[in-house]
């Protein structure tokens, strides 16, 4: 069954823009890994969280497609009522619809909070020395559980039972409206409490502006995923004040793929935070340390070198000295006696 004609995404422009959306965050994650792993060698507790939430995304991204027509066809259903389509097969299908949509829901929710996690360990190197800073830092890690949790929970109670007249009509659309609404205002202040790391380090810390622009730059990638989420809530509902859920999971489908892509560009590590790691103040202090010992022993090199030049025999100095002075010299003899006469 094709689009249906009131519903404001096609499912060729759905399809399109979710798999362009996955395979740029297939690629940013595969970039990040190998530079990670490959070229630094290093593996951190935020690659774990990316590689987690890459697997998820691949997950969720294939059960996206598989019910991509059953929300369709559905939405046709709550829009169009019956007229030429097949309603028992359509009806049949809504059970099957409600556990797929929220099995979509819950697995969306397990790639966005890993990510919200990986910010968090990436930006507890930059706080580890600030007090403040830190405690906030606690407090944002501290409250991301519940916050999970309640997402959980509330997304399981969004169509609690199988019977079909509490899938559809208007107290679906009223309990759908409530839930999506309570899990973005948790997606929503999540990410601005991430946020608001970036913003104290901005405002805390002296630093040059080229962390300064790094930091901002994590700022602005971390508001990514709340407004993707604000624009999920805001288109809702239908003109007539039906929900959209075709509408409700493509915005959740994208903000997973963007939320990856947005952490995967942290791999440029040395970007964000240069110059501020104790590591970083080592290598600089090695370089400068091993710089002058090179230089000394070039000094030492060339001191050496003069030293080995041919000198000049004792005893030629000791005749110039004689000539000068004219000790042994008869005619410098007869010339002191005449000044004496």
């Amino acid at each position: 069954m094709s689009t249906a004609p009131s519903t404001r995404l096609s499912t060729t422009a759905n399809k399109g823009v979710t798999g362009a959306l996955f395979g740029a965050a297939i690629l940013a994650a595969a970039t990040r890994i190998y530079i990670r792993a490959i070229k630094l060698k290093q593996f951190t507790i935020e690659d774990g969280f990316l590689l987690f939430a890459v697997a998820i995304l691949c997950a969720v991204t294939v059960l996206y497609y598989l019910t991509l027509d059953n929300m369709y066809n559905l939405l046709d259903l709550i829009l169009l009522g019956m007229g030429d389509r097949l309603l028992l097969d359509v009806i049949k299908a809504i059970p099957t619809e409600s556990k797929e949509a929220n099995a979509l829901s819950m697995l969306n929710w397990l790639v966005l909070f890993p990510v919200k996690f990986a910010y968090l360990f990436f930006f507890r190197k930059l706080v580890s020395r600030l007090r403040k800073i830190e405690i906030w830092w606690w407090c944002v890690t501290v409250f991301m559980v519940p916050a999970v949790i309640a997402c959980f929970v509330v997304i399981r109670f969004a169509c609690p039972s199988t019977n079909i007249l509490e899938m559809i009509g208007p107290s679906a659309n009223t309990r759908q409206v409530r839930v999506t609404s309570v899990t973005t205002a948790f997606d929503v202040v999540t990410d601005f409490m991430v946020a608001s790391l970036p913003i104290m380090l901005l405002w805390k810390v002296k630093i040059s502006i080229h962390q300064k622009l790094g930091l901002g730059i994590m700022l602005s990638l971390s508001l990514v995923m709340a407004i993707v989420a604000i624009v999920r809530l805001a288109g809702i509902r239908l003109g007539g004040g039906e929900v959209d859920i075709v509408w409700v999971a493509f915005w959740q489908q994208q903000e997973c793929s963007i939320a990856v892509c947005m952490l995967s560009v942290t791999a440029f590590r040395s970007f964000f935070v240069a110059g501020s790691t104790p590591e970083r103040a080592r290598v600089v202090s090695a370089y400068w340390k091993n710089k002058l010992l090179r230089r000394k022993a070039s000094d030492e090199s060339n001191e050496k070198g003069m030293n080995n030049l041919p000198a000049i025999p004792s005893a030629t100095l000791t005749g110039l000295r004689t000539m000068i002075r004219g000790s042994g010299s008869p005619e410098v003899d007869d010339d002191r006696q005449m000044l004496h006469v």
